[in-house]
């Protein structure tokens, strides 16, 4: 999994990069560079960022709902198919 995309949905969690960092357990600038570098593979900012901390635009609340869903559905399914044998 891209973690670019556990980074996104940490600073829309923590409502800033800093708090991101806290939550996902990196540094700042590894929360900052990821992030940075995912919009610009996207072509589009998910985040306003401003003094008091990060926002989501409006493409970046659509963004985090579906990484969010996303990452959920990685637990399930980790989580359901552990033990099993069968492919």
């Amino acid at each position: 999994m891209d973690r670019r995309i556990e980074h996104v949905v940490a600073v829309a969690r923590g409502g800033s990069f800093t708090a991101a960092a806290g939550i996902v357990g990196v540094t700042q600038s590894t929360i900052t560079k990821s992030v940075a570098d995912l919009e610009l593979q996207i072509g589009y900012a998910i985040f306003v960022r401003s003094a008091r901390g990060a926002s989501l635009t409006e493409q970046g609340r659509e963004f985090v709902e579906r990484a969010y869903k996303l990452l959920e559905d990685t637990k399930v399914l980790l989580n359901s198919t552990h033990g099993s044998q069968d492919p």
